[in-house]
């Protein structure tokens, strides 16, 4: 064999062995910030969000026995509207959950003393109770 047969192969391998690493680097990046850093969900969901969300206030709203009559997203915020057209409004960045059981709460105190409202906003700091 000639020296430059020898050079042209010793480059191929060279260069397919570079570029299995850069792979193999690739993927272990790919994978490693796909099953261990990122704190995202690994499959998408076919509903949306938004169906995922409105189903999850609703369960909440169930299962604290506060009769409703709709829930919907509007301004990054949820919508609820109760049996007596009183409106309740729910931030969509904070635990949904913990708003609702924080609404049931108001609920019961206003009960015991006897106030109506119209309108309570959770998106703020505190709590906003339109009278």
């Amino acid at each position: 064999m000639s020296t430059k047969l020898r050079r042209r192969r010793n480059f191929k391998k060279r260069f397919f062995l570079y570029v299995l690493f850069l792979a193999v680097v690739v993927c272990g990046a790919f994978f490693l910030n796909t099953f261990s850093v990122s704190k995202g969900p690994l499959f998408i969901s076919p509903l949306g969000k938004v169906n995922v969300d409105l189903n999850k206030v609703r369960k909440a709203l169930i299962d604290k026995n506060i009769s409703f009559s709709t829930v919907s997203l509007s301004d990054y915020s949820y919508l609820i509207i109760l049996q007596n057209n009183e409106q309740i409004r729910i931030s969509e960045s904070k635990d949904i959950v913990k708003q609702i059981t924080s609404l049931q709460r108001i609920l019961n105190q206003l009960t015991i003393e006897g106030k109506s409202f119209k309108s309570i906003d959770f998106r703020f700091t505190e709590p906003i109770i339109s009278f």
